[in-house]
């Protein structure tokens, strides 16, 4: 959810900009004609930034520096946004100016009244040889390093993440295939966005080029190896594309021989859950033969599960390597409440705990807190509830409807009873005996800890190790407990799961 979607740039990388020095006075006025709009002028800024301090311009940010640039005050700019006055003109503000004259400035303070001047002669020129086609094709001045398909998400708003990323970075080098695994919101493909603006600043660049697709439509196999050789075309014009799959997948892995390329397919795991067993099955072979065939390119999926059909792969211990990813660490998710005029520390960790550092999942309650309740933390705890994003829930729809079996629902739905009652972890013992004795659920401790493997590994449940006794215990997250309590769809407490609810303590 973001109440500035239809303002929201998605900035082309472009870490050739990392030597330019731009200044209020540098250009002629010629520079400076009508033609300088402030999309233009701020994708250079927004470059700028991330080269001089690694992150892009907040949300908030771009708010603030649009409005200035349309000769609004503070009180304009707050009136029609999400964010509070005081958020915006005493501390957001002041840290922005400081990045600016930092980063554009040249020796001179920006500020809010000389803004325009400095943004209106960041020339345009680089991005005018980019046609309407540009969501395609991003290309750096020099023409040495690419990303083809299509555009990775925006990145303005990233917070933390470092040591992924390093693990990320040295991960590329090694292994053929990586994964990112989580739930909705989580970040896996802001976090691949992320890795391959890093990787582009690098003065020797690991890849020669970035292929980005999404294939969340779950495309026919043919379909998506027509489609990656045909984006490769742009950077290879003498490939020709053989009529059959197999002939398209083998001038696909040559291409990936001849080149280094990091191949990202955003949300893997629909190809496997929306096509036909046949489909399945060639994604299968598609993927093996990218795993077990020489070359010198990886490929990065991102997924919320890992499809079954990999795990032949994993025993074969092919070159994958498999990543969970979590939420936020606290202090990169206060970066993100803050950014959102959010600044009671003790409300917001309170906030962080309760979604478990889920970017989307704060953002998403960040903005209706600032809707709502004039971005009052103090208001909102006082009537406080548990939002669950349209995402997840979709997710959890999807999870309890068509892939948890009886089992796993019923031990989903103890969790969800006995947290919200006690507000502890359950132990391993403790789950395995009242489901056998208090709920007269025949289990044995076998099935019990299949489930419970599949439950983690759908990331529905959290498993604790005690650092002393090294105990097991498990825990739901608050939003995903809210769903089964509230059960919006009626998925959960189906007739065949009931009785435990009745006798849940």
């Amino acid at each position: 959810m973001d109440f500035n979607a239809g303002q929201r740039l998605n900035l082309p990388l472009n870490p050739s900009l990392s030597s330019a020095t731009i200044t209020g006075r540098n250009f002629t006025e010629q520079y400076c004609s009508k033609i300088v709009t402030f999309e233009k002028a701020l994708v250079v800024v927004d470059d700028l930034v991330f080269t001089k301090i690694g992150r892009r311009l907040s949300e908030a940010e771009i708010t603030v520096l649009k409005g200035t640039w349309n000769d609004c005050d503070y009180e304009e700019i707050a009136e029609n946004s999400p964010y509070s006055l005081n958020y915006l003109q005493r501390r957001l503000a002041p840290q922005l100016w400081d990045v600016l004259s930092a980063t554009i400035g040249n020796g001179e303070r920006v500020c809010k009244k000389n803004i325009k001047n400095f943004l209106e002669v960041l020339t345009p020129g680089k991005y005018d040889t980019q046609s309407a086609s540009s969501e395609n094709k991003v290309t750096s001045a020099d023409n040495s390093l690419q990303i083809i398909g299509g555009q990775p998400p925006d990145i303005s708003n990233f917070y933390g993440r470092a040591q992924e990323l390093a693990d990320l970075e040295e991960l590329v080098t090694k292994q053929r295939c990586i994964s990112l695994i989580g739930v909705p919101g989580i970040g896996k493909s802001a976090l691949a966005a992320k890795l391959i603006a890093e990787l582009s600043l690098k003065s020797q660049p690991r890849f020669d080029y970035f292929l980005w697709k999404s294939v969340s439509h779950a495309p026919l196999i043919q379909d998506l190896v027509s489609e990656l050789v045909e984006q490769i075309q742009t950077v290879e014009p003498s490939l020709t594309f053989p009529e059959y799959t197999q002939g398209g997948t083998t001038v696909l892995i040559k291409q990936l021989q001849s080149r280094r390329c990091l191949l990202v397919l955003d949300e893997f795991d629909t190809l496997f859950q929306k096509n036909s067993s046949e489909q399945r099955l060639e994604y299968e072979t598609f993927f093996r033969r990218l795993l077990e065939e020489q070359h010198q390119s990886c490929l990065l999926l991102t997924g919320r599960v890992f499809p079954n059909e990999f795990d032949s792969l994993i025993r074969a211990k092919r070159s994958i390597q498999y990543l969970k990813i979590k939420g936020l660490d606290a202090d990169a998710a206060m970066q993100l409440l803050a950014a959102q005029g959010l600044t009671n520390q003790q409300k917001c960790h309170d906030l962080i705990k309760k979604y478990s550092g889920n970017p989307l999942e704060l953002e998403t309650v960040g903005e209706r807190i600032n809707y709502f309740f004039g971005g009052s933390t103090e208001i909102f705890f006082e009537n406080q509830t548990t939002f669950v994003s349209s995402e997840l829930e979709a997710m959890l729809d999807k999870m309890f409807s068509q892939v948890l079996s009886k089992i796993q629902r019923q031990i989903m739905i103890y969790l969800a009873n006995e947290i919200a009652s006690n507000s502890q972890s359950i132990s391993f013992v403790k789950l395995l005996t009242n489901m056998k004795q208090k709920h007269q659920i025949s289990l044995s401790t076998s099935e019990l800890v299949k489930a419970l493997e599949k439950l983690e590994y759908l990331s529905l449940l959290e498993s604790i190790k005690h650092p002393i006794t090294k105990e097991i215990t498990f825990t739901v997250q608050p939003v995903i407990k809210k769903y089964i309590l509230t059960d919006p769809q009626g998925l959960v407490h189906t007739s065949d799961v009931l009785p435990i609810l009745a006798n849940a303590s």
